[in-house]
């Protein structure tokens, strides 16, 4: 019986107007080696499971559905999804991304298996705004090569992209379902054992719901989720990588700057006192030395020269000549 290469892990919750071009975004790899999709599929009410058990019964051998009886949330849908997979590579393919590249998969793998201090791959992806049809490339100015340091400073992989080794984890620790998102502490775990390569390639495309995106709401859940990563990792590095852990800290404050302006500056609603105490209690967890007074000194706005203000006006201006341009770009189609 063949052995399976890569598993894909798909995570499925009321996307039955996405799922069928995420599936066969990964069904178009054309590989020398055998692929298995597991999808997770975490009790959907439209019609996502119908579509997923479909394409099982259409493929089966290649697709693996697995169909919660009750709503795990994100994160341990994602542990339970990683435990039925069998390949000695993991990629990951959000539900509402799809892979357009029919040579993706083996141009990564490829690469990994004459790379064997690399721990993680991923590549360039077409950021779809869905709401307006603007779309833009990630990674601009994206270092071919990195590590578990430049990674700590902030999270440049984007998750429909990444592919690395299950070796490294067979069963990814248990502490990863206590964050509502896990796929970024997954990759700082997986780059304590390599390196990291980049394509610049555009091999998929990252759909960005807008309304989600840009709510007020959204982003304090945002930077919430993201702190709560860190302080996972925090812990997790603190006695094993010290040079980790400071960055990681070093990030974990920044974060905690925007969380506060954020409720300074750009809530239309007032922030209830608790949430940004509580957002200082978590910096000063891991700024101890810093008073009350010095965190306002470091949410200051930095002065701009004349000369600054203009090129940023000016490239706000280009930015948004770029974005409706944009709009006439067609998305790639998914190979029959």
């Amino acid at each position: 019986m063949e052995r399976v290469k890569v598993s894909v892990i798909m995570l499925a919750y009321n996307i039955g107007a996405y799922v069928e071009m995420a599936i066969r975004g990964v069904l178009c790899q054309r590989t020398t080696y055998k692929v298995e999709l597991v999808i997770g599929e975490d009790c959907s009410t439209d019609g996502t499971l119908d579509i997923c058990r479909q394409y099982e019964e259409r493929y089966p051998g290649q697709i693996k559905v697995i169909a919660h009886k009750q709503n795990l949330g994100l994160q341990r849908n994602f542990l339970d999804t990683h435990r039925h997979c069998t390949g000695e590579y993991i990629a990951i393919c959000d539900g509402d991304d799809y892979w357009f590249d029919p040579h993706k998969l083996q141009r990564m793998t490829d690469f990994m298996d004459t790379h064997p201090d690399f721990a993680i791959c991923f590549h360039r992806v077409i950021n779809y705004y869905e709401e307006s049809h603007e779309k833009s490339l990630s990674n601009g100015g994206q270092r071919r090569i990195t590590d578990i340091n430049d990674l700590a400073r902030s999270n440049y992989i984007t998750n429909s992209s990444s592919l690395f080794r299950r070796s490294y984890y067979p069963v990814p620790p248990a502490w990863l379902a206590d964050i509502t998102s896990c796929d970024y502490a997954m990759h700082m775990l997986n780059a304590q054992f390599g390196k990291i390569y980049y394509f610049k390639r555009p091999m998929a495309v990252y759909r960005k719901h807008a309304a989600g995106v840009w709510s007020e709401v959204q982003t304090s859940r945002m930077l919430t989720t993201a702190l709560a990563a860190r302080e996972k990792l925090l812990d997790y590095f603190q006695t094993t990588r010290p040079e980790v852990y400071e960055l990681l800290r070093q990030s974990h404050t920044q974060i905690c700057l925007n969380l506060l302006r954020h409720y300074r500056r750009h809530s239309s609603t007032p922030t209830p006192p608790t949430d940004i105490q509580a957002a200082e209690e978590r910096l000063l967890r891991y700024q101890p030395q810093w008073t009350p007074a010095a965190i306002d000194i470091h949410l200051a706005e930095p002065h701009q020269s004349p000369w600054k203000r203009f090129k940023s006006f000016f490239m706000r201006f280009l930015k948004g000549i770029r974005k409706v341009g944009s709009r006439l770009i067609p998305l790639p189609n998914i190979p029959l």
